[in-house]
């Protein structure tokens, strides 16, 4: 099995990465967005990051309801994506090229939201906590730091090293290894469609809910609540994933 790039994750989210999930996201969004509202029991007008904002799915319905709103990413595929979405809407978002590891010098704001697993991806787990604390940087008192991951607990300790799974007409192979004492998942995916296959790799560092509440604690917020859904259910070791609220 290939091992990943250690910075695979600056050409992994194109075209192909659309192809395989665009449009199962698309019917997500509004209801996630829904339960981003009710669960910080956020209203407009509020400032808010979207960080990384990918092709803006969660930034676009943000502003459509009224919010101020920032998306930022290092793809520049995703983010014309993303601009030509928002104007296609007539909302205004403003879109920035970043690392999300790297705070916006002089900005701040009332919510920074990392979803869908945006997580996990350095080599370095270092990077990964610089994540948090640029995230942190950039909240004002009060404000808030959304993080939503998979399960890390719930995945290794029910390891699957293949999984097949379809996407309309397209049919996905996953190859995985795991490290454990890194927690690190490296996926080699093969999509098969009518023009052929294509296969990449890409890896990802599992986080358990405690090692989520460590380290937001480390980066300076008071107070981190714990969820296992959208829906605030309370997490479980069999939860799919682990959503983090952390107050500044």
């Amino acid at each position: 099995m290939a091992e990943a790039a250690p910075d695979w994750w600056r050409t992994w989210f194109g075209p192909g990465y659309l192809a395989v999930y665009d449009d199962f996201l698309a019917e997500r969004t509004p209801v996630e967005v829904d339960q981003i509202e009710a669960l910080l029991q956020l209203h407009p007008p509020r400032r808010i990051l979207d960080l990384p904002c990918g092709q803006g799915r969660h930034a676009i319905e943000l502003a459509r309801r009224g919010y101020e709103v920032t998306g930022v990413d290092l793809s520049p595929y995703m983010l014309g994506v993303a601009k030509e979405r928002a104007e296609a809407n007539s909302v205004r978002v403003r879109w920035l090229t970043g690392d999300m590891r790297e705070a916006l010098p002089g900005e701040t704001f009332d919510v920074v939201l990392n979803l869908f697993t945006s997580f996990g991806y350095f080599a370095d787990e270092a990077d990964d906590r610089r994540v948090v604390r640029a995230a942190a940087s950039m909240l004002e008192s009060g404000g808030r730091f959304l993080l939503e991951v998979i399960n890390g607990q719930r995945v290794m300790g029910n390891f699957q090293e293949r999984e097949w799974f379809t996407v309309g007409q397209m049919a996905v192979m996953e190859r995985r290894s795991l490290d454990v004492p890194t927690r690190r998942m490296v996926v080699q995916r093969t999509v098969s469609s009518t023009n052929g296959d294509d296969t990449s790799v890409h890896a990802v560092r599992l986080y358990s809910g405690p090692d989520v509440k460590t380290m937001l604690h480390a980066a300076g917020f008071g107070r981190v609540e714990l969820y296992g859904d959208w829906d605030g259910a309370p997490l479980v070791p069999e939860s799919l994933r682990v959503l983090a609220v952390g107050t500044r």
